[in-house]
């Protein structure tokens, strides 16, 4: 399973989903650490879409896979949109826009190289910019 991070970043949340699953070769925190530096430096690229505040309901997890370097191994992946109505649906596209280009604007995350083998080469990131810790 991929490894998951949920911290709130500010009321436009980069976190993720439910429960964390931290890989057996690192201890958990180790990788809340690793989770927090790395979605502190993806939150400070965020740029908000200009949406109606329906749009904004929408909530963007990402698949993030980043080389030993911070790099981006690929493109951030959708994997899902929660909040989705028949009113706001219309904005999706731009929410995973904005969540995808944070990512992209951000790379190389600086996270430490010695641990990259021990599990934190994949996230899970949600994008919130209604916060919901």
């Amino acid at each position: 399973m991929l490894p998951r991070l949920f911290l709130p970043l500010l009321s436009l949340a980069v976190a993720s989903c439910g429960h964390k699953q931290v890989p057996a070769s690192i201890s958990a925190a180790a990788f809340d650490e690793i989770a927090r530096d790395a979605a502190a430096q993806v939150k400070r690229c965020y740029r908000s879409p200009r949406v109606p505040s329906s749009g904004k309901q929408i909530i963007t997890r990402l698949r993030v896979q980043y080389r030993e370097d911070g790099g981006l191994v690929g493109l951030p992946v959708v994997l899902s949109q929660a909040g989705v109505t028949p009113a706001n649906s219309p904005y999706a596209g731009k929410m995973a826009e904005a969540a995808g280009l944070a990512v992209m604007r951000c790379a190389p995350v600086r996270l430490p190289a010695d641990k990259h083998k021990e599990g934190w080469s994949t996230l899970e990131l949600i994008f919130s910019p209604v916060a919901r810790v």
